[in-house]
């Protein structure tokens, strides 16, 4: 028998569950010929499937659409931390490759348009903070519409106090993104890339170990070494 697709079969799934007709004999077929496929998908012992075969018409139909609830909201939160990871993730990379200068950071345009910054999508904002420079705070929507207009190869980015800037063609063309205002009910859906400027190596002075001071037991071994 040819393995149905795990997407296939759930939307079967559901399908059915949430049909208005009182017979559930495709609810129950499809939870006896693909048992093992809907337990792996749905994240549960096949067991609980065999289980709701043996249940009344109506309870199993209850106990299903509680199982594909679940299931969905396993799916959302897997998918929400995967995506708060990655913009983590792609905030520390372009902080980590930002090149400073005395008034502006030049930073990696790739990052900054890129899907990993921007993939989680309950961070309506983006902070760009750089130390003894200042902060410029973008809207999310706004880096998306940036990343898709310019598709430019030699995209430059920098950050300086006048905002978030794009260069390309040589400094023929430009962009500049000012900083935006954050309104309080969006202050927590903020993603933060905070710069903090280099600071130089410090040298350690070698020192020479001090002399030891000479006393009347030195002299003496002084003289009888003579001899």
């Amino acid at each position: 028998m040819r393995r149905r697709p795990p997407r296939e079969l759930i939307a079967t799934l559901v399908a059915s569950v949430e049909s208005e007709s009182e017979d559930d004999q495709e609810l129950q077929q499809l939870l006896v010929t693909h048992a093992l496929e809907l337990a792996e998908a749905l994240g549960v012992s096949p067991g609980s499937l065999v289980a709701a075969c043996a249940l009344p018409s109506m309870d199993r139909i209850v106990r299903v659409r509680v199982l594909v609830r679940r299931a969905e909201e396993r799916t959302r939160s897997a998918h929400a931390a995967l995506t708060q990871n990655l913009a983590l993730a792609a905030a520390a990379m372009l902080a980590k490759l930002a090149a400073w200068g005395e008034d502006r950071v030049d930073l990696d345009s790739r990052i900054v348009l890129g899907r990993n910054l921007l993939a989680d999508r309950s961070k309506k904002c983006v902070r760009f903070d750089a130390e003894g420079i200042g902060s410029v705070v973008v809207r999310r929507g706004k880096l998306a519409e940036a990343g898709k207009a310019l598709r430019f190869p030699d995209v430059t980015c920098w950050l300086d106090r006048s905002g978030l800037s794009f260069g390309w063609r040589a400094g023929r063309g430009g962009l500049r993104l000012v900083t935006q205002q954050v309104e309080a009910r969006d202050r927590d859906a903020v993603l933060s890339v905070v710069m903090a400027r280099p600071r130089p190596a410090q040298v350690l002075e070698h020192r020479q170990p001090p002399e030891r001071p000479s006393s009347w037991l030195d002299d003496a071994f002084t003289e009888l070494s003579m001899f």
